[in-house]
């Protein structure tokens, strides 16, 4: 089964995130409806995490379900890594030497962000590089997916019951709300407790319980009722879309950034993202993928294009924010188009000369399986999840 939709859908994820940053580096965060819908195009990261969920726990799940040996975890990680971390590199590299609130940085805040650890200490703000946190929680994720996927198995009594690993992923995505309250109660504590993967759980829980929905018998009521709901994508949309305006408001939050949420908003802000995150995805995996003009459009060669180039695009688009910031007028209506089409470029371009190929040429360097021939020379661009590259990464706030 093709999802040609998921591509079109990460590049409109990451135009959020370019939005919403844009917004806040030009004080567009005013105390009405559009400073907070601006606010919380912070949604986007969920809706990056729950097609993570989704494409990289699918075939897993899928292996499961058919009685079969699941892709090495070697090979998972390793192709991650090469698809992730070259791209990355170069961005820490750049923001490092040519920002100058960096200058000051020492040997170990380059270590911390080389190795995506900024997150599990006090100092992980650098110039340029603040968004990244999110891809620090998304590679715990990626580390931990193997093993959580078998955990969620092992529950199951070693054999696939669908039925059970949703149960058991709406108790984590509770115990993930339970986290964020306890992170966020008390003062003394971590700052960036708050930024780790268990926060977060709920996100990516949402795109793995549509992985196991996919990938189970279609004959099971649960998967009958999700592609009747997926066979009207603006009814899901329209719900996302309303969930959208009732977190734009300050029970999810202040709109600028002054004060840390409190326990109530961060648990109300992530259910809410959580339920829009999955009404975003939900129908670009079940129903007819060829109907609607919705599914056509992110289908397309133009958002198809964008969305191979949306890691890219989310990597560099805020040390370009930053200098646009000072080079123009601080108004979000020059500096968000400027930033979004020169980061588009530069995407582009590491896409073509960095991403692109080394992916091409090295991700069979570790196979699926033990004992396979490996491919260095490869042509592929990677392990595909229904028509959408498992080694795109998502993009992040």
């Amino acid at each position: 089964m093709r999802y040609p939709a998921l591509n079109g859908l990460r590049a409109l994820a990451a135009t959020a995130v370019v939005t919403t940053h844009a917004a806040f580096w030009t004080a567009s965060y005013t105390p009405d409806t559009v400073g907070y819908a601006l606010a919380r195009l912070d949604v986007g990261v969920a809706v990056f995490f729950a097609l993570s969920g989704f494409l990289l726990s699918q075939p897993l799940f899928r292996a499961a379900a058919q009685g079969r040996p699941a892709p090495r975890p070697a090979a998972f990680l390793w192709r991650r890594a090469l698809r992730i971390l070259p791209a990355y590199w170069v961005c820490v590299v750049v923001a490092m030497l040519f920002l100058p609130g960096n200058r000051e940085m020492g040997a170990g805040d380059w270590l911390r962000f080389l190795t995506l650890t900024q997150i599990y200490s006090r100092n992980w703000h650098a110039e340029g590089l603040d968004h990244a946190w999110s891809l620090c929680t998304e590679v715990s994720f990626y580390v931990l997916l193997p093993v959580i996927v078998g955990g969620l198995l092992r529950l199951s009594g070693g054999t696939w019951r669908p039925g059970r690993i949703l149960a058991v992923l709406a108790g984590a995505s509770l115990l993930g709300f339970g986290w964020f309250a306890w992170a966020a109660s008390d003062p003394f504590l971590l700052g960036s407790l708050t930024l780790w993967l268990p926060a977060y759980v709920s996100w990516f829980a949402a795109g793995m319980a549509i992985a196991v929905l996919s990938v189970a018998s279609p004959e099971w009521s649960p998967v009958r009722r999700a592609h009747e709901l997926g066979n009207s994508p603006w009814t899901c949309w329209g719900a996302a879309l309303a969930l959208f305006w009732a977190a734009s408001g300050p029970f999810t939050g202040a709109v600028d950034l002054t004060s840390a949420l409190t326990a109530a908003q961060g648990i109300t802000k992530h259910v809410l993202y959580t339920l829009i995150a999955a009404l975003a995805v939900w129908p670009l995996v079940f129903g007819d993928q060829t109907a609607g003009r919705g599914r056509r459009f992110l289908a397309s060669r133009p958002m198809d294009w964008l969305g191979e180039r949306s890691y890219g695009l989310f990597l560099f688009h805020m040390p370009l924010l930053l200098i646009m910031w000072e080079v123009f007028t601080h108004h979000i209506a020059l500096v968000l188009p400027v930033t979004w089409v020169v980061a588009v470029g530069v995407a582009a371009l590491g896409y073509r000369v960095i991403e692109r190929p080394l992916v091409q040429r090295f991700r069979d360097l570790v196979p699926d399986q033990p004992g396979a021939r490996a491919e260095p020379d490869g042509t592929g661009a990677g392990g595909h999840a229904g028509g959408v590259p498992a080694e795109t990464a998502a993009g992040r706030s």
